[in-house]
């Protein structure tokens, strides 16, 4: 396949690992439609992009967390006939606070976003890469997807369907040429929490955004089915979470948050 004909859709792309995702496919000869809501953002991405790689680039402004711009996103791929090779389901957000006081109209827009969205745009592309026998579908979890997390309970949830539905359509799709990667990263310097408004300590903790996004690419292309990022102890936190009785998880990560001056 020609560099012409590879294409990569990444959603959430105007910011954090988003953007970096961008930079790291676009870095591998794939052309790049990227959507976020965020236009000015979202566009120097897409500018930046095509200019530092020489790829075909194109911006999508939308705010996916609206199901009927995911429909009119869904229409223009079928319009624009392209080949898209690589599809990344990362646009979201988090809500913190006690669910009893926390807005469910926000909840109910980040599960479209996180989950309704994903299942979507996965539903539109996967049958060309099936029927060609090649592709790569990159969801972005997270370390909380193998957590209940206290305070941010509805985001975390969000992030255990994605890893849980990752998973079972990478065995569906055994053989096929087609692989479905789970991202879980911890902590990482994006703006995310700031816009979740989750105060803590230390903001420039964890892992950058690009080093997250250079393991990704690379172990997405080779078809790996989980991908934990960063330092050992996210993959201690991962043997801890799944070895721990259930009912000690969710205190865990209540002490654990409470120490990082993570706001409950």
């Amino acid at each position: 396949m020609s560099a012409d004909d590879k294409w990569a859709l990444i959603t959430g792309a105007s910011s954090g690992i988003g953007k970096a995702l961008a930079h790291a496919f676009a870095a591998r000869d794939y052309n790049l439609l990227l959507v976020a809501r965020n236009d000015l953002s979202l566009r120097q991405v897409t500018a930046d992009c095509g200019a530092q790689f020489q790829v075909a680039t194109e911006a999508y402004p939308a705010d996916l967390s609206d199901l009927r711009a995911v429909d009119a996103l869904i229409g223009r791929l079928s319009a624009a006939g392209r080949r898209f090779e690589i599809l990344v389901n990362n646009a979201g957000f988090g809500v913190q606070g006690e669910f009893r006081s926390t807005t469910l109209e926000r909840e109910l827009e980040l599960l479209n976003l996180q989950l309704a969205t994903m299942l979507k745009l996965t539903k539109a592309l996967l049958p060309g890469m099936v029927s060609r026998g090649s592709g790569r579908i990159l969801n972005v979890a997270s370390l909380y997807s193998f957590a209940p997390v206290p305070y941010q309970s509805v985001y975390a949830a969000s992030k255990a369907f994605l890893m849980s539905f990752s998973v079972a359509l990478a065995e569906e799709l055994r053989g096929t040429g087609v692989t479905v990667t789970a991202l879980c990263p911890g902590v990482t310097q994006t703006e995310f929490r700031a816009r979740a408004g989750i105060g803590e300590r230390s903001r420039g903790a964890g892992a950058t955004a690009a080093s997250v996004a250079e393991t990704a690419a690379r172990r997405t292309l080779k078809g790996d089915l989980l991908v934990v990022p960063g330092a050992v102890v996210n993959r201690f936190f991962v043997f801890m979470s799944r070895h721990l009785p259930v009912a000690v998880v969710p205190r865990l990560m209540r002490l654990i948050n409470k120490r990082r001056g993570v706001n409950e």
